[in-house]
């Protein structure tokens, strides 16, 4: 029977030789090849050399076009406003 009050023995770091490069697990490695893989992904949908992004560069491209046609509406009917406002003045002051 062992005794289980005696102090386990523990290794130093200093014995601990990291000269040679340690190897991933297959669990670390591949953790690291997917994050690669999605720095990759990433730097070409930035470029915009993906699918998706070629896809939302169009969507923006079009929803860009529509705000400024509603802009440009938004300004016409504001003018005319004015513009009916004006005349309605004009003819009170002739009156």
């Amino acid at each position: 029977m062992a005794n289980a009050s005696k102090a386990k023995s523990t290794r130093s770091t200093k014995s601990i030789d990291t000269s040679e490069p340690r190897t991933l697990s297959r669990r670390e490695r591949e953790e690291a090849e997917k994050a690669e893989a999605r720095a990759r992904y990433w730097k070409l949908h930035q470029a915009g050399k993906t699918e998706q992004a070629r896809a939302d560069l169009a969507r923006l491209a079009i929803i860009r076009k529509q705000r400024e046609e509603a802009a440009r509406q938004k300004e016409s009917e504001r003018l005319a406003k004015e513009d009916a406002a004006r005349k309605k003045k004009e003819l009170s002051k002739t009156r």
